[in-house]
Formats: structure tokens, sequence, C-alpha cells
């Protein structure tokens, strides 16, 4: 269904969790090369893994990958620096908060950092990283360039953000609307009943959707999606929705978060788009025009 739109999010999230765990590792083999002691950290039956083994064994395997990472940071923070963009704590939290949103709010968020031991400062600082990034590609984004990526998804619009609760009774799903209009939280009515199975996890929240999204991801889907884009307006609450899968009945109740449709209130949203899929074409132009010299296992290779 909707399925490209959070996997998107997660994806993002790998990304960022692997660059932190890559960074991680390289502190690590530098503080334990300050190390005047080979200590053991691993015993296998009678054999011993010393901490230079590890060091060694991770180099091969990361190394060069994380050195390419490292050149990589190294580079968006000169031009940074170069151009005076800069992100403040306010513009970092609010990343933060958007990304907590998709996955069901910041103590999910937090679960899983901590599960692949990350700490939040770690992931705060490659969250600044990636807003600095993007603030770069922005800049150098041209009022052309935007106008042409919004002609060509207009006939798609208006982009709604919205947020599900789904259940197979028509019944239950009037009574939920009941609650909504004497003022429940959608959110926790979500996470209470909702049996979706892509936004039961994230509190309902589906993210950004454009017309037919949803129905050329799953064509049963089509009523939910006409539904959807009939009459969008923002703080809405519509529903019960009926959709027929596969011989059962399901109910749907969206709520409006947002609904962009003008030039203007699109813009941020496209800018944002457009520098996801250009930066990786940005920090090839930032090597390009950068003097790098590569001197890691130099002296291994003579």
């Amino acid at each position: 269904m909707y399925k490209l739109n959070l996997d998107s999010k997660r994806f993002f999230l790998i990304n960022i969790f692997i660059s932190i765990v890559i960074v991680v590792f390289i502190v690590l083999i530098f503080s334990s090369c300050n190390q005047t002691n080979d200590r053991v950290v691993v015993k296998v039956n009678d054999e011993s893994i010393t901490q230079s083994q590890l060091n060694d064994e991770l180099n091969k395997q990361y190394g060069y990958e994380t050195l390419q990472n490292l050149i990589n940071q190294v580079l968006v923070l000169q031009e940074a620096k170069k151009k005076s963009i800069n992100v403040n704590e306010k513009e970092i939290e609010e990343e933060i908060y958007k990304t907590a949103l998709s996955m069901g709010g910041i103590e999910k968020l937090k679960d899983q950092l901590k599960a692949r031991n990350v700490s939040f400062n770690d992931y705060k600082q490659k969250v600044k990283l990636d807003l600095l990034l993007r603030k770069l590609v922005i800049s150098e984004l041209s009022e052309d360039e935007l106008k042409v990526f919004y002609d060509n998804i207009k006939s798609s619009l208006p982009m709604v953000e919205v947020s599900f609760i789904m259940v197979p009774d028509k019944d239950l799903a009037i009574s939920i609307i009941d609650n909504l209009k004497k003022g429940a939280s959608f959110e926790k009515l979500s996470e209470t009943y909702s049996q979706d199975p892509l936004t039961k996890d994230t509190k309902g929240y589906a993210g950004f959707l454009l017309k037919n999204d949803i129905s050329n991801a799953s064509p049963t889907f089509k009523t939910l999606d006409e539904a959807i884009f009939k009459a969008p307006k923002k703080g809405q609450i519509i529903g019960p929705i009926e959709v027929n899968y596969k011989g059962q009945k399901l109910y749907y109740i969206v709520k409006y978060i947002n609904v962009l449709q003008s030039y203007e209130e699109i813009k941020p949203k496209l800018q944002e788009i457009l520098a996801q899929q250009k930066s990786n074409e940005y920090i090839q132009k930032l090597r390009k025009n950068a003097n790098i010299e590569i001197l890691y296992n130099k002296d291994k290779q003579k």
C-alpha cells in the first residue's frame, strides 16, 4: 500500500545507524590504540582474543569504508563553514521529532538506538550532519528546478500528510469516530485499536502521500485512495471508509495532518525531496573539487 513512504523512512534510519556505528568503530580503534597493554577482550575455551586482533579484523573489514565516510563528513563540515551554513538545536530537535513520529514516538526511537548500542548524542550529531548536507544541496537548487519538479507532480496533488486507524468492524469504527468527536486522542485510539500493519507501530502516522500512491502500490485499496483525495482539508477526520481486502471488509478512519497544494505551500517539501535525491551527487562534487590524499594502509602497500 503506502509501503514506499514508510520504507524510505526506515531506509533513512538504517543509514543513520550504519553511519553512527562506523564512526563509533573508528573511535574505538583509536582509543584502544592508546592503551599500552594488548588486553584480552574474549576468551574462547583456553584461547584468548586480544584487542589488537579485534582491531586488525575490524580494520580489514570496515576500515576503508569508514575512512570514506569520515572524508564525506569532513567535506560537508568544511563546505558548510565556507558558506556560513549552520544548524541550530531547534532544527535538530524538530528533525528528530519527525523521525520519532514515523516510528511511534521518541521512546521507540531511543529503544531502536539503544538496541544498536548507539548513544542519543551520537545520533544527534548524525542528524546535524544530514541537515547541513540538506541545506548545502538546497542552497544550490534553482527556482527553475523546483518548478519543473512541481509541474511534474502537479496532477498528483494535493500532497497530504495523514494518519490512519484501521479496524475490521464497522460498529467499532463508528464508535471510534464518536470518541474522536468528543475529543479523544487519535494517536491513542490508533495505538489501542488499529490493525493496520504498516502504521500500528507509529500511532497511525502514515506520512506524506500523493494521489494514486496507495492504489498504484495496491489496486485493492483504490477506494481508500479516492476517499482520501476527494476533498482533503487540514485537521479534518473522515471515515469509516470501507475497503474489501481478500474477502474481508476493513474500515479506515483518516486524519489529515497537513494538505499541501500550491507551489509555495509545497516548496519546502520539494526542496527536501530533491535534496535527498541529489545528496550523493553533491558529495561526489565536493570530493572531485577537494584535495584528498589517502595515507590509509600506505605503509602496508609498500
